[in-house]
């Protein structure tokens, strides 16, 4: 298989794409479990077409752009899985593209070839929540822009407006994914250590940066909600609890071959192969965003497997400088195929439970399950205080509490006169026909709202509006 992508001719990039549908084949055939995030995406999205404003109708702490590429999509195709699948399809291929032709334009690597396409298409198949349209995912594609950017500098010394670019890229991808901030002082790391800067140059890059995310806070202000644009999006986030979707033996078990190739590729970098300075530079750039994506691991507030995809760019980088250092192609090509194979198991193995004793790796924590509630609240405006969100499956969100730890704003302190009267505004421009109480906040809440409890009947911690209500 290396053989055939060890060419430079750019056809090869047929067969990438190729590779990655026939990766994603079998998961296409079979039953796509859905994902509590997915869930989320297409809420948010759905609420969004419906006229509602992020974070003022709708309290989620989605980045805003990821939240504008779901609403179109439900605006197209509704709550369609099968279309954030197809579309992470191209997204991976266009980066596969990026990333190869950033590589072979700033010459990276001795020779121009296809290699490290081929191996970020396998390594965006580690597990089969990479298949998704994720934010992190769209957030890649400006991570690799901003590389793209940093070793253009570095190879012909790149004009001034090439910084504006970068902060943009920068700026753009921070208002896909938060925790991509940290690309931005790893990049002023980047740049100041191998590089040649100056005042100016900065400028133009915070310049770029702050931009989209000015334009994006008017947009907020605009509508009334610039406040809880800074709130819920920038702020929130360093208060909300963690959120453990996955064990941490899951993301082991899917980081572990590339993750012991990459180690196996550090030693052979600097103890056999001969780079130049430049291509030893970049070696250090691309080190600096892999303690990039390590940060922001720690500073997420959930742990999803996903969110691996951060470090995908990187490791790329390093085993492609692996499998094209082995001189003798057949051994070469042996371990690629092991690593493929061993990938390709993981990621199924894991998902049909083949390879994976039960109980070890847990990650049924981040699938959408049947619920007690799915025929009660089927086509019914759903209100869910809590964080089980899987009766919204079949139903649709009312009110703006859809995220729990941003909704305890109010619901946490209902005693408060001002948070009491909005709660009840809150309620009666958009009435839910069926509230679940996780929290048991609710008999507190009608005890001192007795005009909207009276519309209501109880059963359990669920309440029912009454007919013709």
């Amino acid at each position: 298989m290396l053989a055939f992508f060890r060419i430079n001719d750019p056809y090869r990039l047929i067969g990438i794409f190729l590779l990655i549908v026939v990766i994603r084949l079998p998961f296409f055939l079979g039953e796509i479990p859905l994902t509590i995030p997915e869930l989320e995406w297409m809420i948010v999205g759905e609420s969004i077409s419906f006229k509602n404003i992020l974070y003022l109708d709708v309290w989620d702490d989605l980045a805003p752009l990821s939240a504008l590429i779901y609403a179109l999509i439900d605006s197209v195709a509704g709550r369609s899985q099968w279309t954030y699948q197809i579309l992470a399809v191209f997204v991976v291929f266009f980066q596969c593209y990026l990333f190869n032709q950033l590589l072979i334009s700033n010459r990276a690597y001795k020779v121009n070839t296809y290699v490290p396409a081929l191996i970020y298409a396998v390594l965006m198949s580690a597990f089969f929540d990479f298949f998704t349209l994720s934010p992190v995912l769209m957030s890649s594609v400006f991570q690799l822009l901003i590389i793209k950017g940093i070793f253009h500098h570095m190879a012909v010394k790149a004009k001034d407006e090439q910084f504006l670019n970068i902060g943009l890229a920068l700026g753009l991808s921070a208002l896909f994914y938060l925790p991509s901030m940290v690309y931005l002082p790893v990049s002023i790391l980047a740049l100041g250590m191998y590089s040649s800067m100056n005042l100016k140059k900065y400028i133009l890059m915070f310049f770029g940066f702050f931009f989209p995310v000015v334009l994006v806070g008017i947009f907020f202000f605009w509508h009334g909600a610039l406040m809880d644009f800074m709130n819920y999006y920038f702020i929130s986030w360093m208060a909300t609890p963690f959120r453990e979707l996955v064990n941490l033996n899951t993301l082991w078990f899917i980081s572990i071959p590339g993750f012991l190739l990459m180690i196996f590729s550090w030693l052979r970098i600097y103890s056999v192969s001969r780079h130049n300075n430049l291509q030893t530079n970049y070696m250090l750039i691309m080190m600096l965003f892999l303690a990039g994506a390590l940060l922001m691991m720690f500073i997420s507030p959930e742990r999803v497997p996903h969110q691996l995809v951060v470090f995908i760019t990187p490791a790329s980088f390093y085993l492609g400088h692996l499998f094209l250092s082995i001189k003798r192609k057949l051994l070469s090509e042996v371990i690629f195929l092991a690593f493929f194979a061993i990938t390709l198991t993981t990621n199924y193995g894991m998902l049909y439970r083949l390879v994976v004793p039960p109980g070890l790796f847990e990650y049924e924590r981040m699938l959408v399950t049947g619920t007690q509630w799915d025929q009660l609240v089927k086509g019914k405006k759903l209100l869910i205080i809590g964080d089980k969100l899987d009766a919204y499956l079949n139903a649709y969100p009312t009110t703006p509490y859809l995220n729990w730890n941003l909704s305890r704003k109010h619901l946490d302190h209902i005693n408060s006169y001002n948070n009491l009267s909005l709660i009840y505004e809150n309620f009666l421009n958009d009435m839910p026909d069926v509230i679940i109480d996780q929290k048991q906040v609710i008999p507190e809440l009608f005890r001192q709202m007795p005009t909207i409890a009276s519309l209501y009947t109880k059963q359990g911690n669920t309440y029912f509006l009454k007919p013709n209500n």
